[in-house]
């Protein structure tokens, strides 16, 4: 009975006067009747984020207090402080009870109400109730003078100039040196924009777009660009468009308002003028004419409410497109899949596990009007086609490297999924084991790539590629890397032939893309040369390094990402462009894309959730409170529908500095500074980006400093800033310690290139996770982690815990992932109910560290929870990447337990330097966090 009762409950897993506690200190005796469970979660009690939700609605800006937070361990005892560099005038006396509450409310999109019609006309703006989201149908206006209503309302409107101001938090400043990290703000809501009750033509609560969509590095603008330099931060919109699971409001009666001097569409922020009959532009100032359409209905001869309408009560909204947003027939969803069946393909196994898993995808490519079609080529040292148009498959091989041909009509080999899926079955089932006996070495991938293209030039569509050797014949042959000098002395992602580059500007031409699946087998695979396709035609690039079919967990890694690559319903033929205000330009793009002239983001495919970033530049001084940012992606759905989404964003304007950084948003920050730190070390050297991002975070502190706390600054306030820039100098640091940015030498080139086309392209929730990872303990987490919380139906993760080697206990179970990889740590002193109840194995020296495919499942109740929680890492996120699962046992593999110590951001790497920061000249990926704070500190002279 005994045991029942202790696996119902949370696991001590140790006797209290043989373990310590987190701090170090000894655990006193719990209390007469206090059971051992209850009295270990007491010591582990950490304020719990709630739940997320998927559900779109303005972002929040939590209330920040004036009390100074710190954490926990800046009352670690001295031997502690040694270990990571705490300095010495650490303030002990803080606590955490400054620390604003998490936010705790689901939100969701509402939906406006037609305004409620008085005697008279309008009575100021009507008051919106919030219903649910999307819209329903308008309703119709009881008032039988219904023109002259409008009229008088809209002139009663009070938009511009005369809304109300919300009053600015008090400053809160947060000195980072001595305490820990306030590891829990990277989960607050981003900061949301103050632009006032009024400003939006409807009360509607969701005229600002989500910051699901659109986020700005700074939610104010400066008024001028001599404000911008002053306080040193970044300005850019990081933009994700096309999310998944996110229904946004549609507009299907064909009828696109927009501007006839800038093009920009009509949206909440502009104003009705000349008795209602002419809408002006919130960009440009020009008055257009309002549709018929916006207040009668010609169908049904009524008259119909305006203020219903999406486009004036949603920030975001879908257009249905006219005729002349078409230059041809949408284009139909085409997939060319090419395998390689070189020698070296066939010994990873890779080749049975792509034709197995794109088998099992065929009822889930999107294909709901039946247009899709679908083409197999294969290639080693000649490309093999495949007749798919018949009863059977027929294989045809062209040898002729130097000008490839189809040897039957494109109709053959490109052919319908709905028509010939039969067949195309048939030759994947044949193609598990067809190749199997090849001994063909090289490999002629540009000569299949010129095949597949010219199969899509018609239509256009998407290339998926599986590639293990390395192309050595034909067009576009890759060079084995050879590298002479010192890393940080090299250019980063340099391709090592000229030919992809020309290949994906034809394929953007002909609506194109290619996603790469690149497998290492060992030997170098040239994933930054082969990456330069998906980096220009909007596709993406996955990398397997060691792949071996053999190992069960490559095997379901691989199939759980082609199956949700193949299952994604894209948009196709598209292309994106962000306007501004007068006085604002865009001025540099970043994300997989081709850049047309002047701002003009070319996508021939455009996957969900994948991230872009548009840099904004301030040409004069800005006039008037406001500024507005609006993103248009015109596309076509896998069902052949020609839509135009548009995202519109409002920030006020700011003309002080405390406002302006009072704003600023830090996730987008270091975002930005990524983006900008990449493509240094792609035109210039690695350890330019590297002072690139260490220069960005010295110069936004010194900058606070003198701008905003005063040039009185004096010790730990040397290093201070606001709340809402706090964590910067913590992610600045996750970054450098990340591959893309590391100094060490024994990164390989093709992990290095993996890691800076994931903080290219990730949704920024995955990139914060990449940067700075999430870690938990599960042997003491709350009794309601791993289930589904009964009143909110959401599930319940640990607490998160700061990234520090201070919190492993020599007995204790930890989880840290990264979007990437999820590791799970046992103490080498487990003890052997835990290992029962986790891993059936009967003590701690009988685990194995390693790369598993998933936990057992036991009949216990922790077992339950802790692989409930690692299935929600898994499939609760926004992405095509699939976590790895790797068993780190203390004492185990030395090579796992180097990379789970290195996601620990705090502590100092075993190659990091030995002496303070402050003594340090150059910036070093080893320095624990406090190293980085006394090294940015030395600068801020």
């Amino acid at each position: 009975m005994m045991a029942t009762t202790r696996m119902t409950q949370n696991y001590p897993y140790s006797n209290n006067s043989q373990f310590p506690a987190p701090n170090g200190a000894p655990l006193p005796p719990p209390a007469r009747g206090q059971s051992p469970m209850t009295y270990n979660q007491q010591q582990h009690a950490v304020p719990q984020r709630p739940p997320s939700s998927n559900t779109l609605s303005p972002p929040t800006t939590p209330h920040l207090h004036q009390s100074r937070p710190v954490s926990p361990a800046a009352v670690e005892n001295n031997a502690r402080r040694t270990k990571r560099h705490y300095p010495t005038y650490a303030a002990a006396d803080q606590s955490m009870a400054g620390t604003p509450p998490l936010p705790s409310q689901p939100q969701s999109f509402q939906q406006p109400q037609q305004p409620q019609f008085a005697q008279g006309g309008l009575s100021g703006m009507p008051t919106v109730p919030n219903p649910v989201y999307p819209t329903s149908s308008p309703q119709q206006p009881n008032n039988n003078n219904y023109a002259t209503s409008l009229a008088n309302g809209v002139a009663n409107m009070s938009l511009y100039g005369q809304s109300q101001q919300p009053v600015a938090s008090p400053r809160e400043d947060i000195p980072l040196v001595g305490q820990a990290p306030l590891i829990h703000d990277l989960d607050l809501t981003p900061p949301t924009p103050q632009i006032g009750q009024n400003i939006s033509v409807t009360p509607s609560p969701n005229a600002q777009s989500s910051a699901i969509f659109k986020r700005s590095t700074i939610n104010a603008v400066p008024a001028s660009n001599n404000l911008l330099k002053k306080s040193k931060l970044p300005f850019a919109l990081l933009l994700e468009p096309y999310p998944s699971d996110v229904e946004v409001p549609l507009v299907t009666d064909t009828v696109v308002p927009r501007c006839t001097r800038c093009k920009t569409y009509i949206n909440p922020f502009v104003r009705f003028n000349q008795g209602a009959l002419q809408w002006q532009c919130n960009m440009c100032g020009l008055d257009n004419d309002v549709p018929n359409s916006f207040d009668w209905d010609v169908t049904s001869q009524q008259q119909v409410d305006r203020w219903s309408r999406p486009e004036l009560n949603y920030g975001c909204v879908d257009f249905v497109a006219s005729a002349d947003y078409m230059v041809r027939p949408p284009q139909p969803p085409a997939y060319v899949f090419i395998i390689d069946i070189s020698y070296q393909a066939i010994q990873t196994g890779m080749v049975g596990v792509v034709a197995n898993s794109i088998l099992k995808s065929l009822e889930n490519i999107p294909n709901e009007d039946g247009r899709t079609k679908v083409a197999l080529i294969t290639v080693d040292n000649a490309v093999g086609f495949y007749k798919l148009a018949g009863d059977e498959p027929e294989m045809l091989v062209v040898g002729d490297l130097s000008d490839v041909y189809l040897p039957r009509a494109a109709s053959d080999l490109l052919v319908d999924l709905v028509d010939a899926k039969a067949v195309i079955q048939d030759l994947l089932e044949r193609m598990k084991t067809m190749h199997d006996g090849s001994q063909m070495v090289n490999n002629c991938l540009g000569t299949a790539l010129q095949a597949a293209r010219k199969l899509l030039s018609s239509t256009g569509g998407k290339i998926v590629c599986f590639q293990a050797n390395l192309p050595n014949v034909g067009d576009g042959v890759c060079k084995p890397h050879e590298e002479k000098k010192a890393i940080t002395e090299t250019t980063l992602m340099t391709p090592s032939s000229s030919f992809y580059r020309t290949f994906a500007t034809e394929c953007a031409k002909s609506q194109v893309c290619a996603d790469m699946f690149i497998f290492g087998g060992g030997a170098f695979s040239d994933v930054a040369t082969l990456n330069v396709i998906p980096r220009f035609t909007g596709g993406q690039t996955h990398y397997y390094p060691g792949f071996t079919a053999n190992n069960n967990a490559d095997a379901v890694k691989l199939e759980h990402e082609i199956e949700k690559l193949l299952a994604e319903k894209i948009g196709l033929e598209a292309v994106m462009r962000t306007r501004c205000s007068a006085g604002l330009i865009c001025k540099s793009f970043h994300g997989n894309c081709t850049t047309r002239v002047p701002d003009i983001m070319a996508l021939p495919n455009v996957p969900r959730d994948q991230s872009y970033c548009v840099e904004i530049g301030i040409e004069e001084d800005l006039q008037g409170s406001h500024a507005y940012f609006q993103t248009a992606l015109l596309y076509t759905t896998c069902f052949g529908e020609r839509r135009i989404r548009v995202i519109n964003l409002c920030l006020p304007i700011a003309r002080t500095m405390l406002e302006f950084f009072s704003s600023a948003d830090q996730t987008a920050i270091a975002r930005t500074i990524c983006h900008q730190a990449i493509d240094k070390a792609v035109t210039y050297k690695l350890k330019d980006a590297r002072d690139l991002l260490a220069k960005e975070t010295i110069d936004i502190s010194t900058a606070y400093a003198k701008e905003v706390i005063g040039n009185v600054a004096t010790g730990a306030s040397r290093l201070s800033l606001c709340r809402n820039l706090s964590m910067l100098p913590f992610l600045i640091l996750g970054l450098l310690k990340t591959e893309t940015f590391n100094e060490a030498g024994t990164i390989p080139a093709d992990i290095r290139a993996r890691s800076t086309v994931l903080l290219r392209t990730l949704p920024t929730e995955l990139w914060l996770e990449l940067t700075a990872p999430k870690f938990y303990c599960l042997h003491s987490m709350p009794q309601n982690a791993g289930q589904i919380d009964p009143n909110t139906k959401q599930f319940v993760m640990p607490p998160r815990i700061n990234l520090s080697s201070e919190k492993l206990e020599r007995h204790g179970l930890y989880l840290l992932e990264d979007g990437q990889s999820i590791y799970i740590w046992m103490g080498k002193e487990a003890v052997p109910p835990l290992c029962m109840d986790f891993l059936n194995i009967p003590n701690i020296n009988s685990v194995q560290s390693g790369q598993i495919a998933e936990l057992p499942k036991l009949n216990n109740p922790f077992s339950q929870r802790v692989t409930s929680i690692v299935d929600h890492v898994r499939k609760e996120r926004k992405s095509a990447y699939y976590p790895s699962l790797y068993i780190v046992k203390e004492d185990g593999d030395p090579l796992l337990r180097a990379m789970f110590l290195s996601r620990l951001i705090e502590d100092r790497n075993a190659n990091g330097p030995a002496v303070a920061g402050a003594n340090q000249q150059n910036v070093n990926s080893g320095m624990s966090y406090f190293q980085w704070l006394g090294f940015v500190r030395s600068k801020c002279q």
